[in-house]
C-alpha cells in the first residue's frame, strides 16, 4: 500500500531513506532546513575550487549499497588512496600510529618512557583490575601514560572541548587502530605474525566533491516524484495516541503543516523531542540538555601552488594549535582545484557562539597562517583568497553518562510506531556517512512493512566493538 512518509532532514541518512522509499513508489516529502541537501556532506564551490564540510570519502561494509551508489554515480565516481599523517613536535608520524614509526622517530629517552609507562599500565590493569570508565582510561590502559600525553590526550580534548576524563569509552575501539603495545612489541621481536588491523586505504570519491553524490541522489528523488522542501525548520510534531499524524514546519516565516502516515527523522534527537507537545515531554525534557554537539568551523584557503604535500589528511595533535586536521582537497579529487593550483582546509572544533565561532575571518586566517608556518607550510605569500564555513551539529559529545540520557529519549519515542529516528544527529552517534545511509535505507524498509518497525536494529546499526573500516568494501 502506498504510504505518505515525511523525512525530516536532507543529509545522507534522510536522502537515502527517501531514495529507497521513492524506488517503491511511496509519497515522500523531505523537510530540510538548509538551502540545499547534503547535511554534513555538502560541497561548497568558490572561484573554481571545491571544499567539503570535513573529510569525507565513500566506503562501506554493505556491498549492495556500494553497487547502488556506483550505478547512480557512473563515471562521476573516482577511486583514490588515502595517505594520512600526524604532525607532532616538528615530526611526521604514520596515521594510524605504528610503534615501529614511533620508536624510530622518538629519542631514546622518550622511547624508554613509552615502554616503561606501558609496562606500568599493563601490570596495574592486571593487579588492580582497572576498568575503562573514561576515554582516558581506555587509552592509558592500552598504550600507557606517555603516549596518551603525547598523542591522544591533547588531540581528544581539542576535538571534543572537554577533558578525556569526562568522555565515554564507547567509540574508542572503533576509532583507535592499535590495541596495545604488547601486540606491537611482539611483532617487532618477530614473536607474533599476521597483519595488524588498520584503516582502509582505498576509497570512492565523487569528481566534484562528496556533495555531488547527494546532489545526484536528490535529483533522482525528485525525478521519481519525491518532494524536497528547503529552508524549512521542523517546529511541531502532532500526535494522536501512539501515532504521529502531522508535522508543522516554518518556511519564510510561515507555519505550514503536512499530514503523514509515517515519519523518518534525522534531525538532532533533542530537537525532535522538543518538537513534541510540551505536556508529553515533561518527564524527559531534562535528558535533552546533556546531549550536546560539538561545532566545527572550516577555514578554506585558495593557494597559488601546485601542491602542499602528498597527504590527504594531516592530524595536528598539539593543543597550542586550534586546528585538529589539515586537508588538501586535491588529494581526493584533482577537480577540487584549478589546474596548477591547490587549496587547504583547516578543521577547527569549537562551540557555537564561542570565541572561535565568532572570530572574524581575517583574524582566523592570520592565526592559522602563522600556525601553518610553524608546522612547516609557509603559504602566506601564496594565498589567493579564503572563506569560512561551519556546522553546528558536527560531533555528538560522548559524555560519561550520555548513554543513559539518550536511552531515556529513545524510550519516550518507542511507543510511536510510525516514527523512527536515525542518522548521526538522530541517534546521537558518531557514525560514518555510509552507516548513516544504511540507517536511512533500513528505516525506510521497516516502515514499508506492515509489522512494527524494528527501531533498535536501525539505531544500533554498526555498533559492534571492532575497527569500523577494516572490513569495508573499498575502491
Amino acid at each position: 500500500m502506498k504510504k505518505k512518509i515525511l523525512v525530516l532532514g536532507g543529509g545522507p541518512c534522510g536522502l537515502s531513506a527517501a531514495w529507497e522509499l521513492c524506488r517503491y513508489g511511496h509519497d515522500v516529502t523531505i523537510i530540510e532546513k538548509e538551502s540545499k541537501v547534503g547535511g554534513l556532506c555538502i560541497t561548497n564551490e568558490y572561484k573554481g575550487y571545491r571544499f567539503d564540510l570535513g573529510g569525507h570519502r565513500f566506503i562501506s561494509h554493505n556491498k549492495e549499497l556500494v553497487e547502488n551508489v556506483c550505478d547512480m554515480m557512473g563515471d562521476e565516481l573516482l577511486t583514490s588512496n588515502r595517505k594520512s599523517v600526524i604532525l607532532l613536535n616538528g615530526k611526521t608520524f604514520d596515521y594510524p600510529l605504528t610503534a615501529k614509526d614511533i620508536f624510530r622517530k622518538m629519542d631514546l629517552w622518550t622511547n624508554l618512557k613509552v615502554f616503561t609507562s606501558y609496562l606500568i599500565a599493563a601490570i596495574s590493569r592486571i593487579i588492580f583490575r582497572k576498568k575503562d570508565i573514561s576515554f582516558e582510561d581506555w587509552i592509558v590502559n592500552r598504550f600507557g601514560r606517555t603516549l596518551y600525553n603525547l598523542f591522544f590526550g591533547p588531540y581528544t580534548e581539542k576535538l571534543w572541548g572537554i577533558s578525556p576524563k569526562l568522555i565515554s569509552t564507547d567509540w574508542a575501539s572503533q576509532r583507535i587502530s592499535l590495541l596495545n603495545l604488547k601486540d606491537v612489541i611482539f611483532r617487532l621481536l618477530k614473536l607474533k605474525g599476521g597483519t595488524p588491523r588498520t584503516y582502509a586505504k582505498g576509497y570512492f570519491y565523487p569528481r566534484k566533491g562528496i556533495g555531488q553524490m547527494f546532489d545526484i541522489m536528490g535529483e533522482d528523488i525528485s525525478e521519481r516524484g519525491g518532494r524536497i522542501i528547503l529552508n524549512a525548520t521542523v517546529a511541531r510534531i502532532l500526535v494522536n495516541h501512539n501515532s504521529v499524524e502531522s508535522v508543522c514546519y516554518t518556511q519564510d516565516g510561515t507555519l505550514k503543516t503536512l499530514d503523514c502516515d509515517a515519519v523518518i527523522s534525522t534531525i538532532p534527537l533533542p530537537d525532535l523531542i522538543k518538537a513534541f507537545p510540551g505536556f508529553l515531554t515533561t518527564d524527559v525534557l531534562g535528558h535533552t540538555t546533556p546531549l550536546r554537539f560539538r561545532s566545527v568551523r572550516f577555514l578554506n584557503i585558495l593557494v597559488d601552488l601546485p601542491d602542499i604535500s602528498d597527504n590527504t589528511w594531516m592530524y595536528v595533535s598539539e593543543g597550542k594549535y586550534i586546528t585538529t586536521r589539515i586537508q588538501e582537497p586535491k588529494r581526493r579529487s584533482p577537480f577540487s582545484a584549478p589546474e596548477g593550483k591547490t587549496s587547504v582546509m583547516l578543521e577547527i572544533p569549537c562551540n557555537e557562539h564561542d570565541e572561535i565561532w565568532n572570530c572574524p575571518k581575517e583574524s582566523l586566517l592570520k592565526r592559522c597562517l602563522e600556525d601553518l608556518k610553524e608546522l612547516g607550510f609557509d603559504i602566506k605569500g601564496k594565498v589567493i583568497d579564503s572563506f569560512t564555513t561551519s556546522v553546528t551539529h558536527g560531533y555528538p559529545v560522548y559524555s560519561l553518562d550520555y548513554g543513559l540520557h539518550r536511552q531515556k529519549l529513545f524510550d519516550f519515542l518507542e511507543p510511536y510506531e510510525n516514527l523512527i529516528t536515525c542518522g548521526r544527529q538522530g541517534t546521537f552517534r558518531y557514525i560514518f556517512m555510509d552507516t548513516a545511509m544504511e540507517m536511512g535505507i533500513t528505516a525506510a524498509q521497516n516502515l514499508m512493512l506492515d509489522t512494527a518497525c524494528k527501531k533498535t536494529d536501525v539505531q544500533l546499526m554498526r555498533s559492534e566493538k571492532e575497527l569500523i573500516e577494516v572490513s569495508s568494501v573499498t575502491a
